[in-house]
């Protein structure tokens, strides 16, 4: 699906510069954001936006998804800009837009538009079992709208198959920012390691966006805070769908590359997650 025209437009003028005054402006008032959660959707985002700023030098933006490098460029930078104005006075200043890691055409000039104004941004890249996040993200989408497709058409539906399937290719769109971020300002981390080993895994977090790594108020006794299973409010709770084997055994096959090249280039071993 195209861009909307005045959308495209915008994304245009953006890329070629158009808004450099309106940005300068904006960091010399410190209304822009360091650092950027990229996603990916359904693994753990939420909860790194919601315990970040428990850290008393770290600011979220409200939304924590203003989705600003594609479906909102057309808002303006004062707008994006005034999401971080409370937190002018921190270290840190982030949001979490788990889309901009997505095949979705309206986030498809993301890493190229968020570098032109944010070059010395961090990002970080939260990833779960390609799997479990499918599953996650289908429920998520079928709680909030009872006509999703059925799980059983994930690779049938070109919607589900681009928005659900496309968001675990997580390498692919990696690479897209790779292509503008050095190694040095992109952090990957994963579900698996922030569930299993809170402490150690938020202590590399807040080293790598130079905070002090301090991570007791980060977490409820030593564990993470506790989820709403169901996710937002207003959305059901949907049961756990099980993988008809054809069709895990399709959808392995379309990840498993991708995967491997994820997991290598995060210093895990293949195995880390089990097919």
């Amino acid at each position: 699906m195209a861009l909307d025209t005045g959308l495209a437009s915008a994304i245009k003028a953006g890329i070629n510069g158009a808004h450099q005054d309106q940005v300068d402006e904006l960091r010399i008032r410190q209304h822009l954001p360091n650092f950027i959660i990229i996603g990916a959707a359904k693994s753990a985002t939420t909860t790194l936006t919601d315990i970040l700023p428990r850290h008393p030098d770290c600011f979220i933006s409200k939304p924590k998804e203003p989705k600003y490098f594609g479906r909102y460029y057309q808002n303006g930078w004062e707008w994006y800009g005034s999401r971080f104005a409370k937190g002018a006075d921190k270290m840190a200043r982030g949001e979490g837009s788990t889309m901009y890691a997505s095949l979705l055409t309206t986030y498809r000039h993301t890493p190229e538009l968020m570098h032109r104004y944010l070059p010395d941004a961090k990002l970080i890249y939260i990833v779960r079992h390609p799997l479990d996040r499918i599953v996650s993200q289908w429920r998520h989408l079928r709680g909030r709208d009872e006509k999703t497709a059925d799980f059983n058409c994930l690779m049938r539906n070109a919607k589900l198959k681009k928005l659900v399937v496309g968001c675990s290719l997580y390498f692919q769109h990696l690479e897209r920012f790779k292509a503008y971020y050095p190694d040095d300002q992109i952090h990957c981390l994963t579900f698996e390691d922030l569930i299993k080993k809170p402490k150690p895994t938020l202590k590399q977090l807040l080293r790598f966006l130079d905070l002090s790594p301090k991570v007791g108020k980060l977490l409820d006794d030593g564990a993470l805070p506790k989820a709403n299973e169901a996710g937002d409010k207003g959305r059901i709770l949907i049961e756990k769908p099980e993988w008809p084997p054809k069709l895990r055994n399709r959808v392995i096959d379309y990840l498993r590359q991708d995967s491997e090249k994820m997991l290598a280039y995060m210093g895990k071993p293949l195995d880390f997650w089990a097919w």
